[in-house]
C-alpha cells in the first residue's frame, strides 16, 4: 500500500482558514451531510460528546454532518490538489477486482483512509484527519468512485434522469438520493437509521478497506452492465438502485462509526 504524504503545520493551518468559509451543500453534499448524520446516531455516547467537543471549537459548522463536504469544498483551492486523487480508486475494465496496486503513486482513497485513520491514533484532535476520514469513508461506498479512468468514474457516461441531462457519476453521488427524499438530509437520515444497529469497534487496516472498495466495484460493475449511453431514466431505475445507495449509505455509516468509537470511545483527552 503506497502511503500519501503526511500532514504537515501549513496545511493545517490552511485548513483552519477554510473552516471559516464553510460552502453551501451542492454523496453530493446532501449525500455526505446524511452519511455523518446517520454516523452520528450510531457512535458511542462518549464518542458523540467527542465529537460535539470538536465541533464546538469550530463554530462555522453547526454539527458534526457539516464537516463531512468539507474535502469536496477546497478542491477549487490549488493548496489542497494533492488530495484529489484520493476522492477515489479506479481499476480496469478487463480487471474483476480492485488491487492495492491500482493506486497511484498519487495515493488514493484506500491509502488515505489508512492515512487519516493513522493520524488520527496519534492526534484525535486532528481535525484535518478526522474531516478527511469521515468524507473518504462516504466516498469509498458511494460505487461510481470505485470505478473506471476511462470515463472519469462515470463523469462521461451521459444519460437523461427525469429527463433532466446528467451522468452516472452524479446520478449516484446527488440525484437519485435528491429523489428518494435526501434534499431532506436530517429528516432521510433518520429514515435510514432506524432499526440500524451500531457494530463493535473497528481499527483500519489494508485489507478491510479493500474488502470494501471491491463491494463497490462489483455495484459498480453492473451499473455499468445495465447502462446505455445517451439512456433515458426515471422511476423504474430509482425503484431498482436507489435502495442498493440507500444501503451502501448504511453500511458506511455503521463502519465509520464503529471506526470512531474504536477510537474515541475509551478516551478522556
Amino acid at each position: 500500500m503506497k502511503f500519501i504524504q503526511s500532514l504537515t503545520f501549513t496545511l493545517a493551518m490552511a485548513f483552519m482558514a477554510t473552516l471559516a468559509t464553510p460552502s453551501a451543500q451542492a454523496y453530493g453534499g446532501i449525500g455526505h451531510h446524511a452519511f455523518c448524520e446517520i454516523t452520528y446516531t450510531l457512535v458511542k455516547p462518549a464518542t458523540r460528546a467527542r465529537l460535539d467537543k470538536m465541533v464546538a471549537e469550530h463554530p462555522d459548522y453547526e454539527d458534526f454532518g457539516s464537516i463531512c463536504s468539507w474535502a469536496d469544498h477546497i478542491k477549487s483551492n490549488d493548496q489542497w490538489d494533492w488530495a484529489k486523487p484520493h476522492h477515489y480508486v479506479n481499476f480496469p475494465r478487463s480487471e474483476a477486482n480492485v488491487r492495492t496496486e491500482n493506486c497511484s503513486d498519487k495515493g488514493c482513497i484506500l491509502s488515505a483512509i489508512q492515512h487519516h485513520y493513522d493520524v488520527l491514533k496519534h492526534d484525535l484532535n486532528d481535525w484535518v484527519a478526522l474531516a478527511f476520514l469521515v468524507h473518504f469513508m462516504g466516498d469509498l461506498h458511494q460505487p461510481m468512485h470505485v470505478s473506471f479512468a476511462d470515463d472519469l468514474g462515470g463523469n462521461r457516461a451521459k444519460l437523461t434522469y427525469f429527463e433532466q441531462p446528467t451522468n452516472l457519476h452524479r446520478l449516484w453521488d446527488t440525484d437519485m438520493f435528491a429523489k428518494r427524499g435526501g434534499e431532506q438530509s436530517s429528516a432521510k437520515a433518520q429514515e435510514l437509521t432506524k432499526e440500524l444497529e451500531p457494530l463493535a469497534p473497528l481499527s483500519v487496516n489494508p485489507e478491510q478497506t479493500l474488502a470494501w472498495a471491491n463491494e463497490s466495484a462489483a455495484i459498480t460493475r453492473r451499473i455499468y452492465s445495465n447502462y446505455r449511453e445517451g439512456q433515458e431514466i426515471a422511476d423504474d431505475y430509482t425503484a431498482q438502485w436507489g435502495p442498493v445507495l440507500e444501503q451502501r449509505m448504511q453500511q458506511g455509516a455503521q463502519r465509520l462509526a464503529a471506526i470512531l468509537d474504536g477510537l474515541y470511545a475509551r478516551t478522556n483527552n
